[in-house]
């Protein structure tokens, strides 16, 4: 149909890129590491080094929201703290096999995901991946996009929604985007993307409900976890200032955080997670370390050092540092972007 209309009158369409890396090649795997860079440290697995590798892999660009296919051969995908200081990509994946399986640990726990499973993986946490033959589609979100739209959205790094009508609904949406691919209009695809989303907000709902079951006073959990993420940056965070703004006994409070490890080690745990983030973000600006400890409430930076180093293996001067690296190769990029060479667009007008 669009090609019998005039180029001025022919809607704009989505971008759209492919890449195929041959097994005749000897540089494909090389060459596929560094358009994976952003998001994974890429290797073959050693049990599958004599094999030839080979992948193909298409990307659609939606508003908001990136879909993706990919075929690889044995594959391993790490994310380490390291990597997601000097990446700086804050992401949500939405990873669905069409076929086989793959092994997915995280906080030294491994589960088996198999096909048509979802599993959700949060980038600015650390994981690994590795699958005998990928062969999946999946869907790439930005975290503040969906934090807005999920409660407790940390909780979903490494969930796995099962097959059931829902995961099956998501998976069929994925698959008609990436049908519909290079001939999907802008003004169309930013309604889909809308919708991708809301399933992928309702596949993740069984993380709000045991979140607000996980205590007897349902609501005081579920509104004293937000309080906290609101204010993280406060000086004064701490059991004393929940009790006094909720109103609940110590015995309360504590058996209502009991299962997370317990209000304190919450709370301190919260507040390195984001200033993990906050170092690690390559579009906030550089600021002291000094002051965000005293906005975090330790005694000194000395303190906070400590902490955050026995928490992510870095210290808080190291990430800043590795961010800072990564906002230099992003203007770089900008001007030579390394992965594109290897990236043709599925169209050509």
């Amino acid at each position: 149909m669009n090609e019998l209309l005039p180029a001025t009158a022919r809607p704009a369409l989505i971008e759209c890129y492919g890449a195929e890396f041959r097994s005749g090649d000897p540089e494909a795997a090389a060459a596929y590491t560094k358009v994976l860079m952003a998001a994974f440290d890429f290797e073959i697995p050693a049990h599958a080094s004599a094999e030839p590798f080979a992948a193909s892999t298409e990307l659609f660009f939606l508003p908001d929201v990136t879909v993706s296919w990919a075929k690889i051969t044995a594959s391993r995908f790490t994310r380490t703290m390291r990597t997601i200081a000097a990446r700086g990509t804050d992401q949500i994946l939405v990873v669905c096999y069409r076929n086989g399986h793959f092994d997915m640990t995280t906080g030294g726990e491994t589960k088996r995901v198999e096909a048509g499973e979802i599993a959700f993986i949060d980038l600015s946490q650390a994981i690994t991946i590795e699958a005998p033959l990928v062969d999946n589609i999946s869907l790439a979100v930005s975290r503040r996009k969906l934090e807005a739209m999920v409660p407790f959205l940390d909780a979903a790094h490494g969930f796995v929604r099962p097959r059931d009508a829902l995961s099956k609904l998501l998976y069929g949406m994925l698959e008609g985007i990436v049908a519909a691919g290079a001939d999907l209009p802008v003004v169309d695809a930013r309604g889909i993307a809308g919708a991708a989303l809301q399933l992928v907000v309702a596949c993740l709902e069984p993380l709000s409900r045991q979140s607000a079951e996980s205590g007897r006073n349902t609501v005081s959990l579920v509104a004293i976890k937000a309080f906290i993420e609101q204010h993280l940056l406060e000086p004064t965070l701490g059991p004393q200032a929940l009790l006094d703004t909720f109103g609940i006994t110590r015995s309360t409070l504590y058996r209502l955080f009991e299962p997370l490890g317990g209000v304190s080690a919450y709370i301190a745990q919260r507040k390195l997670n984001h200033a993990f983030r906050l170092l690690s973000d390559t579009r906030q600006p550089r600021g002291r370390i000094s002051q965000l400890a005293t906005e975090l409430g330790f005694s000194h930076p000395s303190a906070f050092t400590r902490a955050f180093k026995d928490a992510f293996g870095l210290s808080p001067k190291t990430v800043q540092a590795l961010a800072e690296q990564s906002r230099e190769q992003e203007v770089q990029l900008l001007i030579s972007p390394e992965p594109m060479q290897y990236l043709k667009p599925l169209r050509t007008s």
